[in-house]
């Protein structure tokens, strides 16, 4: 059973995974992640960091997400986005994007998928493997180490 995502947690995932990802990735995010959202919701979240930001936002950036994305490559915005009320709601988006996904599951993040913590294999629909002592294979029928000219059964006790 899954539990909820509270705001705090979704802004620290998102903080993590801008973080690990290119910039090319995160523009593809950000623009996916706003073209999820209603057109009322856009309008609210560009009104939010137009009343922050030192130089609002072109209207374009309230209904385009590519202008969105561009916006959001400074990173005064970026820093004025989680402080907002609706920053979860974007940053829910952009964590879950396909381009993100993608990044995690079949691009230069999935080399590392180990490295990241374990709702980033979830995302990525990577099953995370137990500890398993350095037992260098999980499948019967593989040999491991010392177990050449003997049947595997999987079991690293059986080599």
């Amino acid at each position: 059973m899954q539990r909820a995502i509270t705001a705090d947690e979704q802004l620290a995932r998102y903080a993590y995974v801008l973080g690990t990802v290119p910039s090319s990735v995160a523009d593809k995010a950000y623009a996916a992640a706003f073209s999820r959202l209603s057109p009322a919701q856009r309008a609210d979240i560009v009104g939010q960091l137009s009343a922050e930001l030192p130089v609002p936002p072109a209207e374009e950036a309230s209904v385009d997400p590519d202008a969105f994305a561009a916006l959001m490559r400074g990173l005064l915005a970026r820093s004025v986005l989680v402080g907002i009320p609706d920053s979860a709601v974007l940053a829910a988006g952009f964590v879950t994007s396909p381009p993100v996904v993608a990044y995690f599951t079949t691009g230069a993040g999935s080399v590392a998928i180990d490295q990241h913590p374990p709702w980033i294999h979830e995302l990525a629909g990577h099953e995370t493997a137990p500890v398993d002592a350095g037992r260098a294979h999980h499948r019967p029928g593989v040999p491991g180490i010392g177990a050449f000219g003997r049947h595997n059964s999987g079991d690293s006790r059986d080599w």
